[in-house]
Parts: structure tokens; C-alpha cells; sequence
């Protein structure tokens, strides 16, 4: 765990420290552009509720709950936007952190790094490795998947406003999982 910990953070510095470099550039030779928000969102894994429940009762003891495979996510968003010539076409590198089940008094972080495109009239699609934490013999451990994203962003003057759905179809645990993300982002 400790080491996915210190794999999250060092992803984060290396991109704050790149994030200097392009304000260094003058204005009108910008081509590519950073912008920063916050994540909310549902996520349903696929399993059999009962099954989830024994699975996070070893992990997460607490008899007098059940826990249901269905949970929120609150995180960050950082993305970095690479602009096709003259038009509001771009390529995106996107960089989402988000921690699961505040709702059910559990703590489960994912990382997703996407890349995709979005149009200029906001419809977008991405795909890239999403890293989670699982339980194993062994503790907590990092579990990769590929994560699969398409939406729509709306953009509102200089606050952008996505809504994605994802979906992680093969996790190595054997449980699909789907989620609904929105939030905002602005400028940096």
C-alpha cells in the first residue's frame, strides 16, 4: 500500500513541477493549456451485493452495517489539453484521483490516467490504465485495470463542465465496475 501511496504522490509533484514549464510560454503561443477540477460521482460494481459484502467485511469489519456495491467518489481532475491548430478540437491527457465509499465509512482510492479527445462541440471519449487498491492474502495491494470513459463537456465562458461515464470491463478481480462522473473544471 505504501508503495502505491508513494506512486500517487510522485505522479502528482512530477505534473505540478511539468505545470511551471508552460506558463513560462507567451500567451498566443500556447498550444496547450492546463485545466483543474473537482470530481463527484456514483460507481456500481458488478458483483453479487452479498458477495460484497463478505468480501469488505474482512477487510472492513462492521457488523452492524452491510455494505452495498454501489458508492460515491469525490476527487481532483487535472488535465493538460493539446489544441488541434485554430479550432477547439484538442487531445487531452487527463490525470483523475478519486477516493470511494466515504458513503459507507470505507476508504478506497483509484487513479485513472486517460487520454483521449474531445471535439469542439464537447463530445469526448478516453481510454487509459486505472490503478485501484484491493484486498489480497497480502493486504491492500494495487490492482490495474484499463478504464474506458466517453461524455459530453459543456462549456460555460471559461468553466468547462463534464459528464462521463466509465467503465472498467476486466479488473483483475473479476468485477466490472461503472461509473457516473461530472464536476467542473477552470484554468490554471
Amino acid at each position: 500500500m505504501r508503495k502505491c501511496i508513494c506512486l500517487i504522490v510522485c505522479v502528482w509533484v512530477y505534473l505540478c513541477l511539468g505545470i511551471s514549464l508552460l506558463f513560462a510560454q507567451p500567451a498566443e503561443a500556447k498550444r496547450v493549456e492546463i485545466v483543474f477540477g473537482p470530481r463527484v460521482g456514483v460507481t456500481y460494481i458488478a458483483v453479487n451485493p452479498e458477495e460484497f459484502n463478505k468480501s469488505l467485511q474482512e477487510t472492513y469489519p462492521d457488523e452492524s452495517r452491510s455494505y452495498f456495491p454501489m458508492m460515491t467518489q469525490f476527487g481532483v481532475n487535472l488535465e493538460q489539453r493539446i489544441r488541434l491548430g485554430d479550432t477547439d478540437s484538442h487531445f487531452a491527457f487527463q490525470e483523475v484521483l478519486v477516493i470511494g465509499g466515504i458513503d459507507q465509512n470505507i476508504f478506497l482510492p483509484s487513479l485513472s490516467v486517460l487520454i483521449g479527445f474531445r471535439s469542439r462541440v464537447g463530445l469526448e471519449f478516453g481510454l487509459g490504465p486505472n490503478v485501484t487498491l484491493v484486498r489480497s492474502e497480502e493486504g491492500l495491494v494495487p490492482n490495474l485495470s484499463v478504464i474506458y470513459a466517453a461524455g459530453w463537456t459543456f462549456n460555460f465562458r471559461d468553466v468547462f463542465v463534464p459528464v462521463n461515464i466509465a467503465v472498467v470491463p476486466t479488473p483483475t478481480d473479476g468485477h466490472p465496475r461503472v461509473s457516473f462522473m461530472t464536476g467542473f473544471n477552470f484554468n490554471l
